[in-house]
This record gives C-alpha cells, structure tokens and sequence, in this order.
C-alpha cells in the first residue's frame, strides 16, 4: 500500500550530468529551460581548474579568462533535469530502456544547455562592462565526465541505476588521418606567401562551425552571406571593367555573371546554356542555382525579415550543401568557358 501511495504522489524524471571547459558565473541554482519539444531545468556549477602539464592556471571562485576554452580558470559542471520526460520505475524492464535512451536524454541535456549558454552570451554583461562573447555553445565532443541518473521531484537520485560515459581525458577515438603532399603544398605556399583567404570561404567555414555546434539558424545566414560574396567576387574576376555596384540586388549579381560568362563563352565559340528564361526570381531555371535560391536565400530571408526561429539540422545542412555546391557549379563554369 505504501508503495502504491508513492507512485501517486512522486514522479521520477532522468537527470544528466557533465563537465564543460570553461566557467559560466550565474546562481547555484536550477533554471527552468523552455524549448519547442520539451522543457528541463538547468544548473550551472563552477569547477575548480584540472591539472595540466606545463599550463598556467588561474584560481578563484570568479576568474574569468575571455579566450579559455581549454579549463585553465575552470570547468563548469552542468546539471539538468529533464522534467518533461517523466519516467515510470514500475514499469518493468524500464531501466533497459532508460539505458537505451542514453543518447538521446543526453542530446536534449544539450540542447537544453545550450539553450541557457545562448541566452547567457545574450544578456550576461559583468560589473566591468564586458559581455559574455566568448561563451561557445557545446557539442558533444566538447564535454567530460557524463552521467545519466533517476531523480525524484526532491532530487533525491535513486541509488541502483546509473549510465556514466567516460570523459575525453582518458579515452579517446577517431580515425588516423594523413594529409597529401598537394595540400600541405598550399598550406606552405599560402603561409609563404601571405595569400589571403577569400571571405566567401571563411563564411563557409564558418556556417560550417555553426552546423556542426547545432547554431542552426545562424548556420544559412553565414552560408548565403558567402554565396553572395562569392557571386560579386566571380562577377568582378571575369570582367574587371564590371560597374555593377555591390549593393546591388543578388538577382541583378546572377543576372551580369551570367551575362559576362556567355560573353566570354561566345567570344570563344562556345555554347553556354541559359541561367534564366525571364527576369526576376520566377525565370530562374538553373538547377544548381534553383536549389540554392530555395534551400537557402528563400530560408535566409525567413530566419532575418520574418524570425524564423525552427530551423531544423537538415533545413541548415541542406542550405550549406547547396551554396558549395552552386559555387563549385559556377567555378566550373569560369574554367570551361574561358578555355580556347
């Protein structure tokens, strides 16, 4: 009867555990995360600093290093109770299917995370006037010491189930790799050099670091940022005498390369097919920049003019994917027409 009564009034939720490298400075205390999906409760604890050979450390309950992403001035132990996920302990065999779940209770710890490091780089600002740029969102690369429990409505863990993953710093994976001597040649001639990186593919890059750490609605807006970089930057490598300007609209951008390419394809004798079959957006009919208009400038104007603040990982992944590939397309089109 005892134990009836309790499972009317105590509910159990999964509560997930682990360690960050750097220090976040908010109160002891757990915060109600609100997310389309789900909702959990996150504190934010800080840590003292690890050891490590040869490496200045820096001590003290609110030391703060702007470029510490490695631990030197602290850890931040990160706690979250997932309490939309509820879990029913008198269900049988239900800490095999907690444990199966492992992956996924902990993807939503991070995005929950990730969620309050969001608002936290947002809004925190410390009594010198200094912002908390510098705070990154996680992945899961990123964390140690992981630990998925059951607690009741008091945090009480329950003390017969526990899935503890081991940190980075005493296991690691990943695949041998070896670069070929053509790229180690460019990094040396660019080193040597001083040849700068074209700003198209640090956007790239960087819409590509947005991807991979989750920044989803960021991930498009880099990625069509660099689409558009790149199209004036073609435009004015194959006509130096081009007096377009650079504010332009990215429709009159496609519409003069596309003019300096045929251009230059009849000028040598070469047949090059039609990028339009009238003006304005609706006469696009290019396949590599139809899917970049839709999958990504279409996307980009919903994430800047109308808020749009879903976007998933594939709509992002997919934006990325088809400016490199619409800028591979148009690079492909520069060398062909431009042989003799």
């Amino acid at each position: 009867m005892f134990y009836e009564e309790r499972r009317l009034v105590m509910n159990y939720y999964p509560a997930i555990s682990f360690v960050a490298p750097y220090r976040i400075y908010i109160p002891d205390r757990f915060f109600k995360v609100k997310l389309e999906s789900f909702s959990a409760q996150v504190k934010a604890v800080p840590l003292p600093t690890t050891s490590h050979s040869n490496a200045s450390q820096a001590h003290g309950a609110n030391v703060e290093i702007i470029h510490d992403i490695f631990g030197f001035a602290g850890r931040t132990q990160f706690y979250t109770l997932l309490d939309s996920q509820p879990i029913d302990i008198y269900q049988q065999n239900w800490e095999i299917n907690l444990s199966e779940k492992d992956h996924f209770m902990v993807d939503l710890s991070l995005q929950a995370v990730n969620r309050l490091l969001a608002v936290y780089r947002d809004r925190d600002i410390n009594q010198i006037g200094i912002k908390s740029f510098h705070v990154i969102e996680l992945v899961r690369g990123d964390l140690s010491n992981i630990e998925l429990v059951v607690v009741d409505e008091e945090l009480n863990q329950m003390s017969d189930f526990a899935v503890i993953w081991p940190g980075y710093r005493t296991m690691g994976f990943g695949q041998s790799i070896t670069r070929t001597q053509s790229v180690i040649l460019e990094f040396e001639d660019y080193l040597n050099s001083n040849t700068s990186i074209p700003i198209e593919r640090e956007l790239i890059s960087s819409a590509q670091n947005h991807l991979w750490r989750g920044q989803y609605r960021l991930s498009p807006v880099e990625a069509n940022t660099a689409f558009e970089a790149f199209a004036l930057s073609a435009l004015q490598k194959i006509d130096p005498t081009t007096t377009i300007p650079d504010t332009s609209e990215m429709i009159t951008k496609l519409e003069a390369l596309y003019s300096a390419l045929a251009t230059i394809a009849k000028n040598n004798s070469k047949l090059f097919p039609n990028w339009f079959s009238g003006q304005g957006w609706k006469g696009l009919i290019n396949p590599e920049l139809k899917q970049w208009h839709f999958n990504c400038y279409i996307l980009r104007n919903k994430i800047i003019h109308r808020g749009y603040n879903s976007v998933q990982m594939d709509e992002a992944k997919l934006a990325v994917e088809s400016v490199i590939n619409a800028m591979n397309f148009i690079e492909k089109c520069i060398v062909d027409v431009s042989k003799k």
